[in-house]
């Protein structure tokens, strides 16, 4: 279903960028000339989307050998094609656009996983709902494909109450109308972003507790407060923290007894990987 979704949004694309025809390669390559190519990552990373790419060349009649699966960490030939010129011209861009930067999310998020299970074995690094219109789905794949938590999907996914649902009618009442009117199959998380709030979703039995945007000085008092509330309850929500929380800084947070770190970084501020398709020699 998401190739389906990746391939939608391809053709749309492609829609776009030829409008009424690639004047250049129209009026430059003879029609059918055959080529062969080849997509090439040109810096070590994690692919991702390879399958999305594929079925939107092989929807256009272009031949297509893959090198590497999603997941797989790459440097080099990652895809071989063959088929009319003209057609792969057409395609570059659109495929090239999509694959460099669902590859670039994985990427990164591969690499921050990475860097924090040096110092903290069980927590989740999660993407956050800060993603494009449409392309949301593919960010979370590619999220999910490095090693990272998805988050929320949608927003029937899951519960949060957020600093305006509060600012409405306060913590307390919140929690009370959603376990009251949402099904029990699905959590409840409240972003608090002080200590008072903290206390007042403890209280209400909050299944997941943001700490957004705390201080690092602050998070300790917020885990001590969740520590002794535990002692005294035997209740212990998941924590998450979120909030100015970037590859340089995450470590500062991953040293606590945390259980998910969120980051908006993961798909607002990624980096496509630099990625080129090859045309390897042509024949009619």
């Amino acid at each position: 279903m998401l190739k389906d979704y990746a391939l939608k949004i391809l053709k749309k694309s492609l829609e776009y960028d030829v409008g009424f025809g690639d004047i250049t390669t129209n009026s430059i390559i003879p029609e059918d000339i055959k080529a062969k190519g080849v997509i090439k990552a040109k810096e070590p990373c994690i692919v991702c989307g390879i399958d999305f790419i594929v079925a939107f060349f092989e929807e256009y009649g272009i031949k297509c050998k893959k090198l590497f699966n999603d997941g797989e960490e790459a440097y080099g030939n990652i895809l071989e094609l063959e088929g009319d010129a003209r057609t792969i011209l057409m395609l570059e861009r659109t495929a090239l656009n999509l694959l460099m930067y669902l590859s670039g999310i994985a990427t990164m998020t591969n690499r921050v996983v990475k860097k924090v299970r040096k110092v903290n074995k069980k927590v989740r690094i999660a993407c956050t709902r800060k993603t494009l219109p449409l392309l949301s789905p593919l960010q979370k794949y590619a999220i999910y494909v490095g090693g990272g938590d998805t988050h929320r999907f949608r927003l029937d996914d899951c519960v949060l109450i957020k600093d305006n649902h509060i600012a409405i009618v306060g913590i307390k009442e919140a929690i009370k109308r959603a376990k009251n009117n949402v099904s029990f199959t699905k959590k409840i998380e409240v972003e608090v972003s002080n200590l008072e709030e903290l206390k007042e979703a403890l209280g209400e039995r909050a299944d997941i507790i943001m700490l957004d945007n705390f201080k690092l000085k602050d998070v300790e008092k917020a885990l001590k407060i969740i520590d002794d509330f535990e002692k005294n309850t035997g209740f212990r929500p998941i924590i998450e923290v979120s909030g100015g929380i970037k590859e340089d800084n995450i470590l500062e947070y991953a040293k606590y007894n945390v259980d998910v770190i969120s980051m908006g970084a993961l798909t607002h501020s990624v980096k496509s990987v630099d990625m080129s398709l090859d045309l390897t020699f042509s024949t009619k």
